[in-house]
């Protein structure tokens, strides 16, 4: 089997594993709630809607703080689609909308990094949960 054979048979199988669903969104901007003073970031249309897979990664959680806040930041990995995912880039928002595990439906990352490379069987896009 050649090299591109291996790979294609990969992202099928890599793709089966994908049975969570999410959308992702660019941050355009922010907004401020008048009332509440609440910041929260304004979205563009989205540039991916589709299957997904949440997968840890270590190291672990860590725990900054600003001034007398602290709060936890748990880094995953979200494994995409090579195909269809092309436009998803750093500082975009996730929102998972589907999931096996119930409890993952509604939480909201955002995009670290991603790895492109050559013979890549899925996009595996570091992604971050911030709490607190």
């Amino acid at each position: 089997m050649s090299a591109l054979g291996a790979v294609l048979r990969g992202r099928r199988r890599a793709e089966a594993l994908m049975r969570d669903v999410c959308t992702i969104r660019p941050v355009t901007g922010h907004a401020t709630d008048p009332d509440t003073g609440v910041v929260t970031p304004t979205l563009g249309a989205a540039v991916y809607t589709g299957k997904c897979k949440l997968q840890a990664q270590r190291p672990f959680p860590s725990t900054p703080d600003a001034g007398e806040h602290l709060w936890t930041v748990g880094p995953l990995y979200l494994h995409l689609p090579i195909v269809g995912s092309e436009q998803v880039a750093t500082g975009h928002e996730v929102v998972i909308t589907a999931s096996v595990d119930p409890a993952n439906v509604g939480r909201i990352f955002r995009v670290k990094s991603g790895d492109r490379k050559t013979y890549g069987t899925a996009f595996r896009v570091l992604v971050e949960e911030v709490s607190g």
